[in-house]
């Protein structure tokens, strides 16, 4: 729900303050699907009664425990100055920029954070990022990481952005260990083994520690930390490996985020908008659980089923007794397969469903604006409560065929039919992809398909938005090429076009409606378009990396007065390094480099009186993002070395984020002061993070 724009400043201020034997061999077959089926093989020295001589005995099992990290995984891992967050390095790809500042949400080629999609082993998720930006995730227990930032599959819905899919490894067959992380931005403590023959366990907490550095009840021009923001998270797993073609997984995890700032009337926030003059403190949280069945037929055949079940809530207090309240139960069901059929052809469906019930309880003043108004304090309305529940039900079947046109061909067609029960909408979403393998070392890739969401929450509700809003919707078509240019060295090209939309408008003057408590409607279209080069150095001698440059370009279009605007988080050019290079047994280094322009912003022309409060002003703003900020650096350092203390093993962690100390700013406000008037006032910059060093350490008992 969108409050105020007290809520939105306090909240950002909130961010600111804030082992196998030695007989055992190893083998794999993989499908062309992600939970293609990998057989292990297990060998035993046996001696032949007839003659003097080893025979091996091979066996393998269809089911094999996916416990260990990828190595595409394993490289997102290492870049330095993330904590080993692999969701984190993410900024580090082509095509992908904060949204807000540091501690942000991912934008994906010039989509909004909330066109994005985020799935947890198979499961739809909806909060997968900390306060602070990191993910909720374990370092420890990430299996494999991908990220599709552009037409991707019939597998996938509700999104128009990107599409993060993350997988949590298995629990490995091994004794009971223990593995304990210790650093200045969270600690953690994980237990992992195995129960019995074919089972195993793990489960993982952790708990920010940012919260030791900021002093509570000590106040700071006008703002008073009373609540330092704390961040918790936990991941659990217990699989049960059934036979040799069937395997059963309980899942379960959660997160959470709390922090408190006192609004004085002395503040910055409080001087401007005297409605904000109070505590400010938000808590959110999640907990789900969720239970799987795999089958790994032959001939490729797959079959997975997961039921999921996750509670979220959301509490806020803001200002003279505002308050939000949320309260989510949701349900999800998903059923996939693939099997190979006819000649060259392999077929992959399924379905998908969800119920969510929500209740909601607000007292607030609201302010009726999307990310495409120039300034949310023109369309303030009157302060309003509310009680209510909503219930959305989603249901939405697949198929895609997967056709082997020959050699150097490959040609997979897809269907995804949805449908809404809130929005009442029906979509058939048609999506493409032709591969060329024009030679060993070199691939052509063409993709195509349109895409839905549910629309932005606090523009669907009764009394804040519009109950009859419509989806957003996108189009996506993409051209690329990889070129392998000797096993070391790798690059790739993308080129990128998305058309958006019945993106949410507020209403104005220029907007015809026959209720006038409808608040907003689907009345912005955009685009996006970009090409992006990356080159990657595979690990050899010791060294691997990569660098990306990408440029972009990114508009939003007012489809009743027809005016088109820079989108806010436009960024032309982005270039990224990341270089590591492991020195020997004990020691490993890396850096990372990021350097892009300046996103848009809208500038402050001016001031006006603010009409609830004498003596008061309001900032006047200009044209919607008519201005560039200042070009973005950061250089990011770290050091690591293995070790063991008392026959455990261990691992000692040095950073420093942002070692060059470079002032990035991330937006420009209005600082009030006592001697302003209409014409003399000054205008501040907001800076992102500044140098910060820290230390961790991680021992497995």
């Amino acid at each position: 729900m969108k409050a105020t724009s007290t809520t939105n400043m306090a909240s950002s201020l909130l961010m600111l303050i804030a082992a196998m034997p030695v007989t055992t061999l190893a083998a794999s077959e993989e499908s062309s699907e992600k939970n293609a089926s990998k057989n292990m093989v297990k060998a035993t020295d046996k001696k032949a009664k007839a003659q003097d001589i080893e025979v091996i005995e091979v066996t393998s099992r269809r089911n094999q425990a996916n416990s260990e990290m990828t190595e595409q995984t394993e490289q997102l891992m290492s870049v330095a100055g993330i904590g080993n967050d692999p969701l984190s390095a993410v900024y580090s790809l082509p095509g992908i920029v904060y949204a807000g500042g540091d501690t942000g949400s991912p934008a994906v080629r010039g989509s909004s954070p909330e066109d994005n999609a985020f799935y947890i082993d198979d499961m739809p998720a909806g909060y997968i990022f900390h306060l602070f930006g990191d993910s909720i995730f374990n370092e420890n227990l990430i299996q494999d990481f991908t990220l599709h930032p552009a037409a991707f599959g019939s597998e996938y819905g509700n999104a128009t952005g990107g599409v993060f899919d993350v997988q949590l490894r298995d629990p490995r067959q091994k004794d009971i260990t223990t593995t304990v992380d210790l650093s200045m931005l969270k600690s953690g403590v994980m237990v992992e083994g195995e129960t019995f023959e074919d089972q195993a366990f793990y489960v993982s907490y952790r708990r920010s520690q940012i919260h030791l550095f900021l002093p509570e009840g000590e106040e700071d021009e006008g703002y008073t930390v009373f609540k330092a923001p704390i961040s918790e998270d936990y991941q659990g797993k217990y699989q049960w490996l059934i036979g040799d073609a069937h395997k059963l997984t309980l899942s379960a995890s959660g997160a959470s985020d709390t922090g408190g700032i006192n609004i004085s009337e002395n503040s910055e926030e409080g001087r401007i908008d005297p409605d904000s003059v109070g505590d400010f403190k938000i808590t959110t949280k999640f907990d789900s659980q969720s239970l799987s069945w795999q089958y790994y037929g032959d001939e490729e055949k797959i079959m997975q089923l997961v039921a999921g079940h996750t509670v979220n809530t959301t509490d806020q207090i803001f200002g003279k007794g505002q308050f939000i309240k949320v309260d989510e139960e949701s349900y999800n069901v998903r059923f996939s397969s693939q099997i190979t059929w006819l000649d060259n052809h392999k077929l992959g469906f399924g379905f998908d469903y969800s119920k969510s019930d929500v209740d909601y309880s607000f007292d607030m003043i609201p302010y009726y604006c999307t990310e495409n108004d120039a300034d949310c304090n023109e369309n303030k309305g009157d302060r309003i409560q509310d009680v209510a529940t909503l219930t959305d039900e989603d249901i939405a079947v697949y198929v895609h065929d997967i056709w082997q046109l020959s050699d150097a061909w490959q040609l997979t067609v897809g269907l995804r039919a949805e449908r809404n029960d809130y929005t009442g909408q029906n979509f058939v979403h048609p999506r493409l992809a032709l591969d060329w393998f024009a030679t060993d070392d070199l691939t052509f890739k063409a993709k195509a398909g349109t895409y839905s969401r549910f629309p932005d929450v606090d523009t669907a509700l009764n009394k804040l938005g519009n109950p009859k809003i419509k989806s957003p919707q996108a189009t996506h078509y993409s051209l690329g090429v990889d070129y392998d240019l000797n096993g070391i060295w790798f690059t790739s090209l993308d080129i990128y076009h998305k058309e958006l939309t019945k993106l949410p408008r507020s209403v104005d003057e220029n907007t015809a409606v026959e209720d006038a408590e409808v608040h907003y409607t689907n009345d912005t279209s955009g685009d996006a378009q970009g090409v992006e080069w990356l080159v990657r150095h595979e690990r050899h001698n010791g060294w691997f990396g990569w660098a990306s440059l990408s440029w972009s370009q990114s508009q939003r279009t007012d489809d009743l007065t027809n005016v088109t605007a820079d989108y806010y988080l436009d960024t032309p050019l982005v270039a990224n390094v990341v270089v590591n290079y492991e020195l020997n047994e004990r020691w490993d280094f890396g850096l990372r480099f990021t350097l892009r322009s300046g996103a848009k912003y809208t500038p402050i022309v001016g001031l006006r009186e603010n009409p609830d409060y004498e003596d008061h002003f309001l900032p006047t703003y200009g044209e919607l993002n008519a201005k560039t900020l200042p070009v973005y650096h950061r250089l990011d350092l770290e050091a690591n070395y293995k070790t063991n203390y008392w026959g455990y093993d261990a691992q000692w962690t040095w950073a420093i984020i942002n070692a060059m100390a470079q002032k990035n700013v991330s937006g420009y406000y209005y600082d009030p002061s006592d001697n302003d008037s209409l014409t003399e006032y000054n205008v501040s910059g907001e800076e992102d993070i500044g140098v910060f060093p820290y230390i961790g350490l991680k021992m497995t008992f």
